[in-house]
């Protein structure tokens, strides 16, 4: 009874410092003043994140949106305009891949020109495709499973057919009853006062 009393009091006081805790660990995202949206690198940066998400025709048509943005954009320091261009026909004619190798030698002197990265900043100039998906399994995989799941049925056969007769409850009775038996025969050689 003390013990739930106690334990009931203790759990407040760790229910609030877990919020407050969780609260003050959460941290909001600060954009970097340097950069604004309508930068051309920012653009192209945008334009080489939905080729990479999305290389098929919706995301090469949202590319090509942020592609004429970029090349429309009033600050284009760091983007050499004529590799930009070229990338923008290669998108309109279906080359996603080819696209977007040229976006990237498109931003190159702006990707050379940041400093190395510090704290918490991540320091990545190139953006990589997403990893492939786990194709079907082949035969080798399918010999595997199946030798595993084998193996697995023996392990629990085995198991059952020597598994002891006695419960672990009867046998932890008779070893205390075979500790009591020795106890008592053994004479006491405590001193009476």
């Amino acid at each position: 009874m003390k013990y739930a009393r106690t334990s009931g009091r203790l759990i407040v006081p760790i229910v609030v410092l877990t919020i407050l805790g969780g609260g003050l660990a959460a941290q909001p995202a600060w954009a970097d003043p340097g950069e604004s949206a309508d930068e051309g690198y920012i653009m192209v940066q945008q334009a080489l994140s939905y080729l990479v998400i999305d290389p098929g025709p919706d995301g090469s048509s949202q590319a090509l949106v942020m592609l004429d943005d970029a090349l429309a954009a009033d600050d284009q320091d760091g983007v050499d305009v004529a590799t930009l261009e070229r990338a923008r026909e290669a998108l309109q004619a279906g080359e996603a891949g080819a696209a977007r190798a040229l976006l990237q030698d498109s931003i190159t002197e702006a990707v050379t020109s940041l400093g190395p990265a510090v704290g918490e900043e991540t320091g990545t100039t190139e953006v990589l495709p997403p990893l492939p998906p786990r194709e079907a399994l082949s035969p080798t995989d399918w010999v595997f499973l199946a030798l595993s799941a084998f193996v697995a049925v023996v392990g629990v056969v085995l198991a059952v057919r020597f598994r002891p007769r006695q419960s672990l409850r009867e046998l932890g009775r008779d070893i205390q009853a075979a500790e009591d038996s020795r106890g008592s025969s053994i004479p006491s050689t405590r001193k009476k006062a």
